[in-house]
């Protein structure tokens, strides 16, 4: 899921805009430019517990699989 061409990174996103490397830096580098970027990252943090919810149905069904 930390592939940016796994269709299912976004899920992730709302959540790595927050993280930062070990030198302090944006672990998803420097956002990019324009309005919709801008959208994003006003209102990404009311995402994430979509996001986490949405995490927690695609692992489900692997970790409910290994647990029998």
């Amino acid at each position: 899921m930390l592939d940016a061409s796994n269709v299912n990174h976004g899920l992730l996103l709302p959540i790595l805009l927050h993280c930062r490397d070990d030198q302090g830096r944006p672990l998803l580098g420097p956002p990019r430019s324009g309005r919709e970027t801008k959208k994003f990252l006003r209102n990404a943090h009311a995402d994430i517990p979509a996001a986490v919810e949405a995490l927690r149905q695609y692992w489900m069904p692997i970790r409910y699989a290994r647990a029998h």
